[in-house]
């Protein structure tokens, strides 16, 4: 990123620098890059409540002695490994910004917070600036909804932390002058004019005329909120009004011709000293957080339709209909079975029903009722050709919904059913293994040819969409796997291997 420095200038603010780059933060530090000597310049009221020493001769020490006590004990020789001096030097050495994740004892609770830390000047000596933030709902919620829409909400869940990331450069004027104090940018300095270039050099470049040419020649969409946004009146004007940040969203033109989605946010604050009003403007890149919102609203329709389509599935009419004519037969016969076939048969309803409002998963032993419901009614046409096993070894798990009876229905139905009056044996098995849970559907029924079946559904000669769909939405919304083997004549093995959860490398949280 190049840079500008315009002579005669204040220092930049380093108190408006750090609030720009760390918006919403539980505290923010300041740490000589050489000496060691910090200074912490906010602290919220929760964090203040952990009694750190504000400021100091040496922050690395401070981290060993006294921070360190309020890391939660698991992550104390982490937090001390990542936030060393010579680890803190090397990743900003290598990135804009270092950031990870770890948990702090906040009134007696192991709490998440993210550290993010970025280098910068003050008093014309490098500084690391570093952030802590709470992140603990955002962290938890995001590796719950990992599970269920993959890796792409675990890196993207806040988008707030992913615009930060994207940042492109900045600029501070004094609106209250009119004059442009300092910019950053790797793109702006390329198509300025050489007016604007020299004006800079002697400090005198105006910033109503840069944002003016700004707007004549580079932005494109949303043009004329970005006009009003960016006027220095307007600036001023809010500032007054108790308003301390203002934003656009708009497209600017490249050299290249091509448009860029950006955002532009005006931290707002007044000079102690002269009593002026400044800006800090930060330019955001919107490009990839775009795209990566596509591909989520892309999957979570995808998901959708495939919800919908295994409820279709599960509700077939010729299952309803012969269901209820059988029990109807035998409720003068035997009404207490009629009685129990109507109870698992309003199970069975309700669970397709309550699979098409939510597909979050659910407790395993919610499925197995679901399972359980339907081989019974399932028995009331079978009769003893019919032998269900539940061997179940692990059930503290959460399993899709209507993702394990489908594949049961499937043994019954082309298995043990093929086999007429021998019939057969369906076993339905749950293990931990290896870290894994694994849930197998076993039946001694007629068996296929699994590569020759593979092959009939690629070249689309045979449809299986249910079991496509359940496959679908395992790898998805779980990561979990499916298995299939089966012998002609022998039987079919259908496994279910879910991931236990892992704990992921925190410093890759973002």
């Amino acid at each position: 990123m190049g840079s500008n420095s315009i002579k005669g200038h204040e220092a930049l603010s380093h108190d408006a620098i750090v609030r720009a780059l760390f918006e919403n933060y539980e505290s923010i530090y300041a740490v000589d890059a050489e000496t060691s000597l910090y200074k912490c310049f906010y602290e919220s009221d929760s964090y203040s409540s952990l009694h750190l020493k504000g400021q100091g001769s040496n922050f690395f020490d401070a981290l060993d002695e006294e921070a360190i006590k309020a890391v939660y004990f698991e992550d104390r020789e982490f937090v001390k490994n990542m936030l060393s001096k010579q680890a803190l030097s090397s990743g900003l050495g290598k990135e804009k910004f270092y950031s990870f994740v770890y948990r702090l004892i906040i009134d007696g609770q192991p709490l998440y917070h993210k550290l993010r830390a970025t280098m910068g000047f003050v008093e014309g000596r490098q500084h690391f600036l570093i952030g802590i933030r709470n992140v603990d709902a955002a962290f938890r919620q995001d590796k719950a909804l990992a599970e269920k829409l993959s890796s792409m909400h675990s890196k993207d869940l806040n988008h707030l932390e992913a615009i930060l990331a994207s940042a492109e450069g900045y600029l501070e004027a004094n609106l209250t002058k009119d004059l442009i104090l300092e910019y950053s940018s790797y793109k702006l300095p390329a198509v300025l004019p050489a007016s604007f270039r020299n004006s800079a050099k002697k400090g005198t470049l105006t910033y109503s005329a840069f944002e003016k040419w700004h707007v004549e020649h580079l932005v494109e969409e949303n043009k004329a909120k970005y006009k009003k946004i960016s006027d220095k009146d307007y600036l001023i004007n809010c500032y007054e009004h108790g308003e301390k940040r203002a934003s656009a969203s708009f497209s600017m033109r490249l050299a290249d011709g091509q448009l860029q989605p950006c955002k532009i946010v005006f931290y707002l604050y007044q000079d102690t000293s002269s009593g002026d009003i400044l800006s800090f403007c930060v330019l955001y890149d919107l490009t990839e957080q775009q795209r990566k919102e596509k591909e989520l609203r892309d999957l979570e329709n995808e998901l959708q339709m495939s919800r919908l389509r295994n409820f279709t599935s599960q509700m077939q009419p010729h299952f309803l209909y012969n269901a209820l004519g059988s029990i109807q037969e035998i409720v003068l016969e035997d009404p207490a079975y009629a009685s129990e076939l109507i109870g698992d048969f309003t199970i069975h309803l309700r669970s397709c029903i309550r699979a098409m409002a939510n597909d979050a998963p659910i407790p395993f032993d919610q499925e197995l009722a679901n399972i359980k419901s339907y081989v019974n009614i399932e028995k009331m046409r079978f009769g003893k050709k019919l032998t269900v096993i539940y061997d179940i070894k692990k059930r503290d798990f959460l399993i899709l919904p209507l993702s394990v009876q489908p594949i049961v229905e499937n043994a019954i139905r082309h298995g043990i059913y093929e086999r007429g009056e021998e019939g057969g044996v369906v076993t339905i098995k749950t293990v931990e293994s290896e870290g894994n849970i694994c849930v197998t559907v076993e039946d001694t029924g007629v068996g296929f040819d699994v590569e020759a079946y593979q092959e009939e559904l690629s070249s689309g000669e045979k449809d299986s969409t249910g079991l496509k769909n359940i496959m679908f939405r395992l790898d998805k919304m779980m990561r979990a796997s499916v298995d299939i083997k089966s012998r002609i004549g022998v039987g079919t093995k259908v496994t279910i291997t879910i991931p236990r959860e892992k704990r992921k490398d925190e410093s890759d949280y973002s």
